[in-house]
Formats: structure tokens, sequence, C-alpha cells
């Protein structure tokens, strides 16, 4: 024992288990506020103390290699690395509810938005003060140590605390020897590897457990490229998407109804259709919609996206797939064959013309190219509004801004033609209202949500003008009008958890749905691309992935499979050129 004490630099320890002690305030930090996907079992502490120890070390060893051996440069470096990594990931579940991925990563350009920013800062905690006083606590101990304390000797340390942690791992996991199901073997090669599986449907989880160099390093040496299927991953994809029982049932749309509209709102709860607060309905113009005769609701509809959040719900409710859990899909997506919602009408509207309109810049989560992707034909962002309506103001449009925009578009347009038009104003963060004469002041509810539904009421009233200016322009009656949440608000952020639930609605106008044979209880995202292709009587060999509305024997859609065939599709291409 006197030996190993010899051989144990105690500023050294310090400094080292620093950089470990910054990533498992991440990963805590991460269990206590965010959902890792499946239960947390016994020896998970272990599991994430040896993933922290092992991408320091990893970290440390490959600084001492860089600078030429030298230790105390090493463990500066790696100290910083780790504790910036370990803020931003914080800050950046805060708004996206993952940890960072590579495909993140190369979307960061969208986290300079201001937006985005307001967001993360108002889920500041006190526990975040830990990153000032770390770095203190570092630099007092790093600039206390004398030359002597800290050389390469140092990293026999490294060793005595890999040691008894392994051991101690082990020791933990062998309890599981007599598992009646699985037996020591097959825990503990959960513990080691990570299968593909994990990294699709358990993504959170996987990163807890394994740690980010395995994760993020590892990874993409042993998936990267398109991925190549098997003849069975090839016939589940197939016997999936050509079983069209649960998602035709024949054209109900009138036959003047050939325009599709589709609005996707920002953020938009279920919760609120015919809320009352202070005497006030909170969206009159879509409560309005919900109950007239030609309009199928459900406000029952469950979110289906991942990290990509707003984007995710584009390529759901255009493509009729599942976004990625490990990553941003349209990273992936971007590039791939996709049966978008304009192509899949332009087979039977050839003559059919097509735009998306968005408040934000085009480079925002890939606008431009998933535009393309989806098959439809000219793109509109803020810099077009600024262009058209001489209004240099602000980054983003306000709604009543996209709206204006959309009803000049619409002028222009001969049908039949196709248009997806996406607001901004009822997006986080909720520590501020739009001021447009409409208040509440009802105390018990949080100052957030209130926020929330004023900004849900401005929302309304841009979308209330929109629909009266299609009925003037005479376009009203001879389109398929849907209006759609990308994503929910989440309670979190509303100070609302526990008291509302996730839920989103779906409006569908003119449609011809016969509401005593539609399907009214839960659903998902995924079901709304399938629904309007049945709505509208597209023949077409894909479907989507999601089952119709239409009929009283709707069947859950979303499953492990599911998600496991979406994953396969997106990863291969599998409708592309490059299919085998």
């Amino acid at each position: 024992m006197t030996n190993i004490k010899q051989h144990i630099n105690t500023n050294y320890l310090a400094l080292f288990l620093m950089s470990v002690l910054n990533l498992l305030f991440l990963h805590f930090q991460f269990k206590w506020t965010i959902d890792l996907e499946i239960p947390y079992y016994t020896t998970s502490p272990i599991d994430n103390f040896l993933a922290c120890l092992l991408d320091v070390t990893v970290l440390l060893a490959l600084f001492w290699l860089l600078t030429f051996r030298k230790l105390k440069v090493s463990l500066v470096l790696t100290f910083v690395i780790t504790l910036t990594w370990s803020f931003c990931n914080v800050f950046y579940s805060r708004f996206f509810l993952q940890y960072l991925t590579w495909s993140s990563i190369g979307q960061a350009g969208n986290l300079t938005e201001d937006i985005v920013i307001d967001s993360m800062w108002e889920g500041f905690r006190m526990t975040d003060l830990y990153y000032p006083a770390a770095a203190a606590l570092f630099c007092w101990i790093f600039f206390r140590s004398k030359k002597k304390d800290i050389t390469t000797k140092s990293l026999q340390t490294t060793l005595y605390i890999w040691g008894p942690t392994l051991c101690l791992g082990l020791l933990a996991h062998s309890a599981y020897f007599f598992h009646p199901s699985t037996g020591f073997v097959e825990e503990l090669r959960k513990t080691i590897f990570t299968s593909p599986k994990m990294n699709s449907m358990w993504p959170n989880w996987t990163v807890f457990h394994k740690g980010f160099f395995r994760k993020m390093v590892i990874e993409p040496l042993t998936t990267g490229g398109k991925l190549k299927l098997t003849p069975e991953e090839k016939d589940a994809i197939e016997k999936e998407y050509t079983n069209l029982n649960p998602r035709i049932t024949g054209r109900t749309a009138p036959a003047n109804v050939k325009n599709v509209i589709f609005i996707l709102v920002e953020s938009y709860l279920a919760c609120t259709s015919d809320l009352v607060v202070d005497g006030q309905e909170i969206t009159p113009n879509l409560n309005r919609l919900k109950h007239d005769s030609a309009t199928y609701y459900n406000g029952h509809i469950q979110p289906n996206v991942s990290i990509g959040e707003s984007s995710d719900g584009q390529l759901i409710y255009m493509a009729g797939l599942l976004p990625l859990h490990s990553e941003i899909t349209v990273s992936k997506a971007r590039n791939i064959k996709l049966f978008g919602l304009p192509a899949q009408l332009k087979t039977a509207y050839p003559d059919l013309k097509s735009y998306t309109l968005i408040p934000t810049n085009p480079s925002l989560w890939d606008q431009q190219a998933m535009t393309e992707g989806y098959g439809f034909d000219k793109l509109y962002s803020s810099i077009e509004y600024h262009k058209i309506f001489h209004d240099n103001e602000g980054t983003f449009l306000g709604d009543d801004m996209v709206f204006q925009f959309a009803s000049k578009l619409d002028e222009a347009m001969t049908p039949p033609f196709c248009s997806l038009i996406l607001t901004m104003d009822m997006h986080m963060p909720y520590t501020s209202q739009i001021e447009h004469g409409f208040h509440l002041t009802d105390k018990n509810l949080p100052e957030k949500y209130r926020n929330y539904l004023v900004n849900c009421h401005y929302t309304d009233i841009q979308i209330g003008k929109y629909l009266e200016s299609l009925k003037e322009k005479g376009l009203y009656d001879n389109s398929l009008i849907i209006i759609a949440s990308d994503h929910d608000a989440h309670p979190t952020y509303l100070d609302m958890e526990g008291k509302i639930t996730r839920e989103i609605p779906i409006y569908i106008v003119n449609g011809g749905v016969d509401k005593t044979k539609a399907w009214d209880g839960p659903c998902n995202q995924l079901d709304i691309y399938t629904t309007i292709l049945d709505i509208m009587g597209i023949e077409s060999k894909w479907h989507g992935l999601g089952h119709t509305l239409l009929h009283k024997n709707y069947q859950n859609s979303v499953t492990d499979n599911k998600q496991e065939v979406s994953d396969w599709i997106i990863y291969s291409d599998y409708f592309g050129k490059t299919k085998e």
C-alpha cells in the first residue's frame, strides 16, 4: 500500500478526476432532466463512470502524444475540452432533448440563431454555476502544483484508477451471473458493446452507458457510408410498405378539390382547442374550423419527432417516414430518394405547381435541399420576403408576414397547386408574449403558459385572415387544407409538466371525410401523410409507413419494427438509384 501511495500524485489525480467529473456532471444533469428512453438499471452508474473514465483517458493520451508528452499541457487541454463539451451538451439538450451528435454539429450554424440561444438560456439552473466553479478550482490546483508534481510518471496514477474501477465494474455485473434469462456473459456484453439497434432506438441511453468515444468515434468507423441491406432486410421493407390494407380506403375528396395547402404550425398543442381563459377563446378561428362539417379534426396525435424537431415534423408529413433517433435526419435524407407529397400529387395532376414558404433563411435545417427532395418547385424564405416587400427588419418572419406572403404567392398560382406554409411565432422561449391587444390575467396559470396561449391567439388570428383570403380568391372550396403542428410545445418549458399532454392536433378541411367512419382516437404524425394520399386517391406504390385515419379499424402505426424499417430506408437510400 505504501508503494502505491508513493506513485499516486494527489494533484495529478485531482486534475485528472476533475475532467472525469465534468462528464459525470453532464450525464447526470441529462439523466435528471431528459428521458433515457429505456429504464435505468442498478449498474448504470458504474457503466457511466467507466464510460467517462475511458473518454477522459483517451483524450489525455491523445493530447499527451500531440504535445510531445507534455503532461501538464495535456491535462489543461483535456479539462478545457471536457468542460466545454459538458457545457455545450447540457444547454443543447435543454432545447433538443438529446446529446450532441455528429449530425447536430454539422447543423451548428442553426445554433447561433437568436431564438435558439434565447431558448437555451431560458433553461438556466443554479447548478450551472458548476462550470465557473470547476474552472476556478482547476486553476487553483494547477497553479499550486509544483513542477515535479506532474510528470510522465504520474500517468501510473491512471492505471491505479483503472484497475480497481474495472474490478468494481466486473464485480457489480457478476450479480447477473444467475440471471434466469440471460446470464453474466450477455449482461457484460451489453456493458461493453453497443448494438446498432441501441444506436438507432435508444441514442440517449447508449451515450449515457457507453460514453462519447464509443458512440461518436467508433460508430462512424463501423457504420460509415450507405447501409448495405441484407436480402432479409430488403424483404422486410418491401413486405411493410407494399401492405396497402391499412393505408388505402379510396378517394373521399370531392372532384373539385385539386389543390393541397398544408399549414405547419410551430409547437401547437391540442389542449388549446376550445380552451377558454378569462372568458376568452384562445383559438376562436380554429375552434370554428374544428366544428365545421367540412373539417375532420383529431386532437390526439402523438408527436413522432426526434432530435431534428421541426425538420423531423416536415419529413414525417411530407415523406411518410419516421426520423432517425441517433442523428439529425435531414443530414441523411437530403441525399436520398424520397416520395414527397408534391411529387406524389403530380402523378395525378402532372401540371401541378408547388412551393414551400418558410419564415427563416434557406440554410436552416437544409430547407433548400429538402424542398427539392420533397418535390416542391420553389422555396420562398425570409430573403425573398424582404426583397418583395422592401422590409429589411428582423431575421425571421412573423406569422403576419408569413401569411401575407402566402396570400400574395397564391395569386400567382394556377390550380392545381400544392403549398407548404410554416409559422414561427409560437416557438419557445415563452418568457415574453406577442403584443396584439390580447391579455390573460389568470394567476392560476404559470406565466410561461399564459405567454404561450397569447401567442397561440396571435397565430390563430393570422390563420383566420389567411383562410378568409383563400375564400376571397375562390380557392378555399377547391383546396384540401391541412393544419397541423410540427411538434409539441414541451410542457416542462411551459411550467405545465403533468398538467397538460403532449398531444397535437390535425385539421383536414374539404376532404369529404365521413366522420362517423373515421378514426378519432390516439394516432401518430406518421399517419397524416398516408391519410392525405388516401383522401386524394393517389395511386402509388408508396403510401408511407403510417396508417389511414379514414376508418375505425385503425391500428397503431409506430412500433420498434416500423422505426427499424424507416431507418433502413433512410440509411440505405432504398428507393434511390443506388438501390441494389
